[in-house]
Parts: C-alpha cells; sequence; structure tokens
C-alpha cells in the first residue's frame, strides 16, 4: 500500500468518526434544550399540637461558704447526703440524680491595689433531678428545702416522649402547606400537583413554671406549690410543590 493511499484512508476514517460523534452530540444537547419548564409554588406550613408536660427537670443542692475550706467541704459534703436522703424518700429514684455542678472558689478581698489574702472559700455542690410524679414535685423540693438545700434554679417541666405529639403538628402542618399552595395555584387559574421538596423545623415551648412557697412557721418548709401548665410543639414545613 503506497504513502498516498494510507494517508487518504486515515483521513477518511478520522472524518467518518467525526461524522458518527457529532450527530449525537447535537441530539443530546437538542434533548436538553427540551426539557418542558417546570412550575412550581412554594409555601411554608405551621402546624401545633398541645400537650401537658409528664416530667419536671431542676438542678438544686448547696452554696456553703466558710473560712476554712475543710469546714466548707464538710458542711457541703453532709447537707448533700442529707438532700439525696431526702429526695430518695420523697420518691425520686437514684438514677435520676445525677450531678451537675461540683467547683470550690477562694474567696479575696479587693482593694484599690487589687485582690487581698484569701479569706475563706465557697463550695458549691449541686445535683441534676428528674422528678417522673409532677403532683409529687411540689414536695419534692419542699424535702430538699427541709434538708439544707440553698439553691435551686432551672426548673423545667417537659414532655419525656414528644414524638407522638411532633407527629400531630406535622400532619397539621403538612396540611396547611397543601391548602396554602392550592389557595395560591387557584388564583393562578393553576393547580397543584406532586411535592418536589420538604423541609421541616421543628420547636417546642411553653409557659414557665409557677412556683409559690406556702408560708411556714420556721424557714422555708412550709410547702411548696408548683403549676406545670402546658407545653406546645410548633412544627413548620417549607414545601415545594408542582403546579400543573
Amino acid at each position: 500500500m503506497t504513502k498516498g493511499l494510507l494517508t487518504t484512508l486515515v483521513a477518511g476514517t478520522l472524518a467518518a468518526a467525526i461524522l458518527a460523534v457529532r450527530p449525537a452530540h447535537a441530539n443530546t444537547t437538542l434533548q436538553q434544550n427540551n426539557q418542558p419548564f417546570r412550575r412550581t409554588v412554594t409555601v411554608i406550613g405551621v402546624g401545633r399540637a398541645t400537650a401537658s408536660p409528664d416530667i419536671a427537670r431542676v438542678t438544686l443542692g448547696v452554696d456553703i461558704v466558710n473560712p476554712r475550706l475543710s469546714a466548707a467541704l464538710t458542711e457541703a459534703n453532709r447537707k448533700m447526703a442529707a438532700i439525696m436522703t431526702a429526695l430518695e424518700k420523697a420518691g425520686v429514684e437514684k438514677k435520676d440524680i445525677q450531678t451537675a455542678e461540683f467547683n470550690v472558689f477562694p474567696q479575696q478581698s479587693y482593694g484599690p491595689s487589687g485582690p487581698g489574702p484569701i479569706t475563706g472559700y465557697r463550695v458549691i455542690n449541686t445535683v441534676r433531678v428528674t422528678v417522673r410524679d409532677l403532683d409529687n414535685a411540689g414536695a419534692v423540693l419542699d424535702a430538699a428545702i427541709n434538708a439544707g438545700a440553698n439553691t435551686i434554679q432551672g426548673l423545667v417541666f417537659t414532655i419525656e416522649n414528644v414524638k407522638a405529639i411532633e407527629a400531630d403538628a406535622r400532619k397539621g402542618a403538612m396540611a396547611d402547606a397543601k391548602a396554602k399552595a392550592e389557595a395560591l395555584a387557584g388564583e393562578a387559574g393553576a393547580k397543584v400537583g406532586r411535592v418536589l421538596t420538604i423541609s421541616e423545623i421543628v420547636s417546642s415551648g411553653g409557659p414557665l413554671p409557677v412556683i409559690a412557697a406556702a408560708p411556714a412557721a420556721e424557714g422555708l418548709g412550709g410547702g411548696v406549690s408548683i403549676t406545670p401548665g402546658t407545653q406546645d410543639v410548633t412544627v413548620q414545613v417549607q414545601v415545594s410543590y408542582e403546579i400543573e
């Protein structure tokens, strides 16, 4: 085979390959350009569900100041032991009592020239308590106070298993979203089609508990009254629908 003939055959083969590829590339571009325009409507749906809390959580314990560290620790330990015993007698299980904080701080006087010598020590020892019998919550706090607790904070009421409440709120949110989408589409002379995308936000909250100490003849042990109120769970969904 001559060199000229070989060159002609190679050139012809390349041209055929190019012709074979070009129609496929053009066809792909044509298919992409012919994709139908998708009309959508995007709305925010809101659903709410309300339920009564079934547990309470509170942090309580002792805050002791003494000129001597050993005396401060001894008093804190003695009072915390009494508080733990009182909590268990009031119906709180050991598994529902967890150490929240234990800190020792030196106490110093301050003057114009800066901090002075150490004048004492502050010991803070608190536990986080879960109360499962809300009718007994006031009695639990009262028992802790009578046993020596002098710091109580962060009392909250909540629903331990909130999944069922969330499910109700979620159904309401989706129904709200669809109703809004149908209203908007109807104004535009269209109909709502399939769901394309969904995103969700869940939040919960409720009124702060009302706490009151009844008058006592001595100390704070006159009885604690608590009103748990109700808790709201809110679900927001952002939904995009195809419209026809």
